[in-house]
């Protein structure tokens, strides 16, 4: 499947998994960098195994793409799971805003150079 050999999509894995090696086996502290990074790379991540998800299981075609409003829609609902209802029901969890937004750039993201408009890439 030609999304899942996105160059994006393979840096934004393996910059995860490195990003959790080294918090959680070394336990080296990377600052701001441990607060952000996992939430700049959730959207990526999620979003083209969304489009995975969609191309073999609904039979949509090598050519199906997200639309903004599939992208804003599971956006909201990941930022709404991950810094509401988490925070609520588990003391573990600390709602951030600045969350949202690294939700959101990782959304744009995925939008310009995962999912980009076929329109704007033939132009």
């Amino acid at each position: 499947m030609k999304i899942l050999k996105s160059p994006v999509f393979i840096i934004c894995c393996l910059l995860f998994v490195l990003h959790q090696i080294l918090q959680k086996v070394l336990h080296v502290d990377l600052g701001y960098v441990d607060s952000y990074l996992d939430s700049l790379l959730a959207m990526p991540i999620i979003l083209t195994l969304l489009v995975a998800e969609r191309r073999v299981l609904f039979r949509r075609g090598e050519n199906y793409r997200l639309t903004v409003l599939d992208v804003v829609v599971a956006t909201f609902f990941i930022a709404f799971v991950s810094e509401v209802i988490f925070p609520a029901l588990s003391s573990r969890f600390t709602a951030d805003w600045v969350d949202v937004v690294c939700f959101c750039l990782g959304s744009l993201l995925f939008m310009l150079l995962i999912n980009p408009d076929p329109a704007r890439e033939s132009s």
